[in-house]
């Protein structure tokens, strides 16, 4: 029951409110007194919070200790939200006679109420150490509402404040009360919304908002984009084609499950990555490595006996499709040598029909046309299908047409027939049962890359798998992503079944490169033949040789490279052969100069500033978050400059976490808000920060969820390989400073203007400097309390860098 009030829904809890008000009024006029700090609370402020305002008491923490000091009540809707400060009962002020109005300004409520001042600047103070956005003081007969932590510059106590001076006064303006200190007015952050309005102030512009072709686009020379269409064509493309498939798998395939060495995260955390995919109470289904040996044949395809669907459950990129493409063609080839395999690809088309069960029957079609030379609607195949219901229907109604009427006993018999064709579900599932009688051929089916598509698309196919493998003579393998398997098993299509679930993950990537690499080697340098290509190609192909070996010999020689590449793919192989091939044609490199080098030397060493900056910028001539692999953890939302290091404080928190609550790298999520709220960030701040580190894949939640801001957040937060090593290598390096400067709103109006578009060397180094000295300045708002990240560590390790680079430049 609720009812439309000044565009705010007005609930029974609304109603019921007031009603405890007025009999709060009622007993206060008959029972006035001089009572203490405690009195005062439990008999006030107690039921005036609890019974009219629609708090309950599993919302509030007493007496919560910060610093010494003690709130005496910290309000929670979900996370701390509203400090309120308790003062005994005769503490109050007086309005000027005849006043009525709720607004007034904080510096003049100060000024005039010693008392109140006091109380105010604990509140205030409180909530800024704690991040709580909403402050109010009360002494059980008067309220004061303000908004303690403010995000536009102006310090707390200098804004203004909604002032209830009495009971009576608060019964008759009980909706604007209600409206921004009820428990759903706080949610609804209607205090800021009245106080400030929900008109943040413009942030200083960015770097990027000055360098008028931002991000713009780097030119490759023709040496250049030669070399990244040759580097495509050799590690990636040619190596799938057919005639190559087995050959590739055979030198080149890497079983899931060994461990990096360069990862930044333990190993105990690497092994636990696939762990946490379910909540404690939640059964989840049975899992086996998909890539345990020998036995990966014989029992996935031993479940096809069961009638269900098998499934593949892995991270996107992870391996998947070459996992499938290894156990038909190499690992269990002599079983699918007899058997019809259909591999329908439902990533690699831009859109799919809207019918998932449609696009899937076209495919099976035209596989069997292509692979068996089997039109499923040729008159003698389908004939052979329908033997047995032809003999049946000669045997029927129209059975005596074929002797006395043989013309019309023919189309009526093609009419049967087209029935059937007809009904295209149907009728493939009566082919396939017709071939795997007449051929003795056993029948798979892969739907492969559903976990490219979005979660309704991969429950379709999973409906579409358990329909098949029930009613088909069909084994069906689908590949879900680990989130979409965990949700759907707890309210999807999973949840009324109860599938097999093999998962695959990934490979270490060290080994997965240098065996693709190594596989490249032999197409360039003419061992393995690659066929007709222009003399010009013939010639580049070579340069692609050189480059490819100086890149092999780095990456044994320089740690660095691998390491980097290792932690940022996170496991995602197509992220790290992306990143590998975006080095060998990126126009922030000069290849022609490499392989110039190499051959009069017989050796370069790729540095890994060099390798970095054709990762960071991409196609882009500046850096730009979008488009690039790498997060730029010191960007902000707010005109706080110590949110500048909000990502890195939430990073360093999981980094660092130890003790027995802390479960295979997962931290509870309500200890990193309080952590970060007792470093003065606020809710929101922390919403979007999560939000972000997540996006940008420095960090995992359990279960797979995705958080919004505003509303709950996951259970819990573990660190990512690639969220460590953004804050314990990159952050110092003067090559990411360099980028991310340009998307990072600086704050100090003098460091802003300081900070400008520049290109040599020796300006770029000087800016780099500048941008430190600002961070460090945003640091000092920290007041030191961050556990697992130090920005003074990481500016000394940068000033020693730049230091470096200068004096290897001439004439400095």
């Amino acid at each position: 029951m609720s009812t439309l009030q000044n565009d705010q829904v007005i609930t029974l809890d609304y109603e019921i409110g007031r009603k405890n008000l007025e009999a709060l009024v009622q007993w206060y006029t008959e029972k006035q007194g001089d009572r203490n700090e405690a009195t005062t609370r439990l008999h006030l402020v107690d039921r005036l919070f609890f019974e009219c305002l629609g708090w309950g008491k599993d919302d509030v923490i007493l007496e919560e200790s910060y610093g010494g000091e003690y709130a005496d009540y910290t309000f929670m809707a979900p996370r701390r939200v509203l400090v309120v400060e308790a003062k005994k009962e005769g503490t109050y002020f007086e309005l000027p006679a005849g006043k009525d109005k709720i607004l007034y300004s904080l510096p003049s409520l100060c000024r005039d109420y010693a008392d109140l001042k006091a109380a105010l600047e604990q509140a205030a103070l409180y909530g800024q150490n704690r991040g709580m956005p909403f402050a109010v003081v009360s002494n059980g007969h008067q309220i004061v509402a303000f908004v303690a932590v403010r995000t536009d510059g102006l310090p707390p106590l200098d804004g203004k404040a909604l002032v209830f001076p009495s009971l009576d006064f608060m019964l008759r303006h009980f909706l604007e009360l209600w409206q921004v200190v009820s428990k759903p007015g706080i949610e609804s952050k209607n205090l800021q919304m009245r106080l400030i309005g929900d008109e943040q102030p413009q942030l200083p512009a960015k770097l990027s908002a000055r360098i008028h072709s931002y991000p713009g686009v780097k030119g490759r020379n023709i040496f250049q984009t030669d070399l990244q269409i040759l580097s495509e064509l050799v590690v990636e493309d040619i190596a799938r084609t057919s005639n190559l498939e087995q050959r590739f798998l055979e030198e080149c395939y890497c079983q899931s499950g060994a461990l990096a060495q360069n990862s930044l995260l333990s190993k105990g955390i690497l092994q636990a990555r696939y762990a946490a995919l379910f909540e404690p109470e939640v059964a989840g289904p049975t899992t086996v490595p998909a890539s345990k040996k020998n036995a990966v044949s014989s029992e996935l395809l031993a479940e096809s006996l069961s009638r269900r669907p098998i499934l593949l459950i892995g991270d996107v990129g992870v391996g998947k499709t070459t996992f499938i493409r290894n156990l038909i063609t190499v690992e269990a080839a002599e079983l699918f040598e007899a058997a019809i395999t259909f591999h329908i690809d439902l990533g690699s088309h831009a859109t799919l029909a809207a019918n998932l069960r449609h696009f899937i029957l076209l495919e099976i079609k035209r596989q069997l046309n292509d692979m068996e030379r089997l039109d499923v609607e040729e008159r003698n195949f389908v004939r052979g299908v329908y033997h047995a219901e032809l003999l049946r229907f000669e045997r029927g109604i129209y059975g005596d047409l074929k002797e006395t009427n043989p013309v019309l006993y023919r189309e009526k018999e093609i009419q049967f027939l087209e029935e059937k064709i007809r009904n295209t579900d149907e009728h493939l599932r009566d082919v396939l049962n017709h071939l795997v009688r007449g051929r003795r051929k056993q029948i798979v089916v892969f739907l492969d890359n559903s976990d490219q598509r979005s979660e309704e698309t991969q429950q379709a196919a999973f409906l579409v798998a358990q329909e098949m493998a029930t009613r088909w003579p069909v084994t069906v393998f689908v590949s879900l992503r680990p989130e979409t398997f965990y949700r759907s098993q707890q309210v999807g299509a999973l949840s009324g079944y109860h599938p097999k679930a093999f998962t695959v993950a990934p490979p270490r990537v060290d080994q997965v490169i240098e065996k693709r690499l190594r596989f490249a080697l032999k197409l360039t340098s003419g061992e393995i033949k690659i066929g007709a290509l222009p003399e010009k190609s013939r010639l580049q192909l070579q340069k692609l040789d050189d480059v490819i070996r100086v890149f092999l010999h780095s990456i044994s020689t320089n740690p660095a490279l691998l390491s980097f590449i290792d932690n940022v793919s996170a496991g995602n192989v197509r992220i790290a052969l992306d990143l590998v091939n975006e080095f060998f044609g990126s126009g922030h490199v000069d290849t022609e100069k490499i392989t110039d080098i190499y051959q009069k030397a017989g050796r370069y060493d790729i540095p890994l500033h060099e390798f970095l900056r054709a990762v960071i910028y991409g196609d882009c001539q500046f850096y730009h978050p979008d488009r690039s692999p790498i997060a730029n953890i010191f960007d902000i939302t707010t005109a706080d400059p110590k949110e500048h290091f909000i990502v890195a404080t939430l990073l360093g928190l999981l980094a660092s976490a130890t003790g027995p609550d802390v479960q295979q790298g997962f931290v509870e999520t309500a200890k990193v808000y309080a952590y970060l709220q007792a470093n003065g960030f606020t809710a929101d701040q922390i919403d979007l920060a999560v939000t972000r580190a997540h996006r940008n894949k420095l960090l995992e939640t359990s279960a797979r969820r995705v958080p919004v801001p505003g509303q709950k957040p996951p259970e819990a937060l573990r660190l990512t390989a690639s969220g460590a090593y953004h804050i314990r290598e990159l952050c110092s390096l003067f090559v990411y400073i360099d980028a991310v400067m340009v998307d990072t709103p600086v704050l100090d109006p003098t460091f802003h203007s300081a900070i400008a578009n520049v290109e040599g060397i020796l300006d770029r180094l000087h800016r780099a400097e500048l941008f430190s000295e600002y961070l460090l300045r945003a640091w000092s708002c920290l007041d030191g309390r961050v556990e697992g990240f130090s920005w003074p560590e990481c500016d000394a390790a940068l000033r020693r860098e730049l230091k470096h680079v200068r004096g290897r430049l001439p004439f400095t």
